[in-house]
């Protein structure tokens, strides 16, 4: 696989990058990474995010080009990364899937393989982690500004090292790209020290809507758009608020339920000690890891908590 895409680059000009929407800091890391190495072979490339980069991701180096809206067609391939469903590209997804040439990369234990070219490794702890060794395979040189992307993805999609996606490769890809200049106090600081003091509002509302159901085994929060609009912040300020919810010593499935319209409702899933929420997740038309998925439903709270708590039968 790694061969064809060697292949794929050499026989092309250029290339879009893309990843899905809400993206995280793997989705943006390996983004930015690949557009630069591609650059960095003398190729013409481009990233797509339909979304913002949030916040905490700002300082990473990024390319000459991202955008937010699809570009103009005339890619001779589009890499899409961190993705494990095409239709997580969003606006402009059923083009792609129509008329371009696709290489996917990604770690999701849910990836359709929608791709031309599909390396897709669910053991890796990170797509960034798969991508470390495609940039290795095309003789890629490490600069800077790449390494601080990647290392950020793996850190960041490991927990830090804390998660059990944590693998030997991961912290060696780490030292590595410290080899290469990474600072990880800077990357530390941007990520996890670098908040607005609303964001911190916002959590004080949605800790307030907290509950724990089946013996304290399931938690459950809300986040709305009431507010988000009463704290002045977005869907990125929530990030990372399901982690909270997992801490309790007692829970073993944590979903956070976050409002995006009347009746509509993202759902993020945790879990410990074995629980798998990726066949839950997948049931529910999303996807993800074992112990990290998510979904969308729809329908009145109550309906929509009894089908998650019935679906663990915790």
């Amino acid at each position: 696989m790694f061969q064809r895409i060697k292949e794929t680059i050499d026989n092309g000009r250029k290339f879009l990058v893309t990843s899905h929407v809400d993206p995280d800091g793997d989705a943006v890391g390996s983004a930015f990474a690949l557009c630069l190495a591609l650059t960095g072979l003398g190729k013409d490339a481009a990233v797509y995010l339909q979304d913002a980069v949030p916040y905490r991701y700002r300082f990473l180096p990024r390319p000459a080009a991202v955008h937010h809206e699809l570009p103009e067609d005339g890619y001779d391939a589009v890499f899409v990364v961190d993705c494990g469903d095409l239709r997580r590209v969003g606006n402009g997804h059923e083009s792609l899937g129509h008329k371009s040439f696709l290489v996917n990369i990604d770690h999701h234990e849910s990836n359709d393989a929608f791709g031309q070219i599909n390396i897709v490794d669910e053991r890796a702890s990170s797509t960034a982690e798969i991508l470390y060794l495609v940039l290795k395979s095309l003789g890629v040189r490490f600069t800077g500004d790449i390494a601080t992307n990647l290392y950020t993805a793996v850190i960041t999609d490991t927990g830090s090292f804390r998660y059990d996606n944590t693998t030997e490769r991961a912290f060696s890809i780490c030292r590595e790209m410290v080899g290469f200049g990474v600072s990880p106090v800077h990357v530390a600081a941007n990520v996890y020290e670098n908040h607005p003091k609303e964001r911190f509002q916002l959590l004080c509302l949605v800790l307030a809507t907290l509950e724990t159901l089946s013996d304290d085994r399931i938690a459950l929060a809300l986040v709305t758009g009431d507010m988000f609009s009463r704290t002045h912040t977005s869907a990125e300020h929530s990030e990372g608020f399901v982690e909270y919810l997992k801490e309790i010593d007692s829970v073993e499935v944590a979903c956070l339920l976050r409002e995006t319209a009347h009746g509509k409702y993202k759902v993020s899933m945790r879990s410990k000690n074995g629980v798998d929420v990726a066949s839950v997740a997948r049931s529910l038309g999303g996807g993800g890891h074992r112990k990290a998925a998510g979904c969308t439903m729809e329908g009145d709270l109550d309906t929509i908590k009894n089908i998650l708590i019935g679906a663990f039968s915790l």
